[in-house]
């Protein structure tokens, strides 16, 4: 697989960098390989897609291996997928460090 560049994402349509850019909107927190409901897209997109044109978006990006959908709902990305997110945002997911908490007469 080739390498993920910024000018191959710059490319890429606006309906697919924001869908990619919505997984760690929508899940700060997420490990690689989480995914996301597609009623999740719905609604942090809907001001810009329908909800046809993210299934067909979500469709187009299964055909080009970047992501997988499980059920006709979950939205997975892949590791090509992963490349895409962490090139267009400057984040990997799981890419967060915080101190342990410990609770009272640890």
């Amino acid at each position: 697989m080739d390498a993920v560049t910024r000018e191959y994402v710059a490319g890429l349509e606006n309906i697919y960098k924001e869908i990619f850019a919505t997984f760690p909107k929508a899940e700060p927190a997420r490990k690689v390989g989480y995914g996301l409901a597609l009623p999740t897209f719905f609604a942090l997109l809907k001001d810009k897609w329908s909800p046809g044109e993210i299934i067909e978006a979500c469709n187009q990006l299964e055909t080009g291996k970047a992501a997988t959908i499980k059920n006709k709902f979950f939205v997975q990305p892949t590791e090509l997928g992963e490349e895409i997110i962490t090139v267009l945002t400057g984040k990997k997911a799981g890419d967060f460090k915080v101190p342990a908490f410990v609770p009272p007469g640890s």
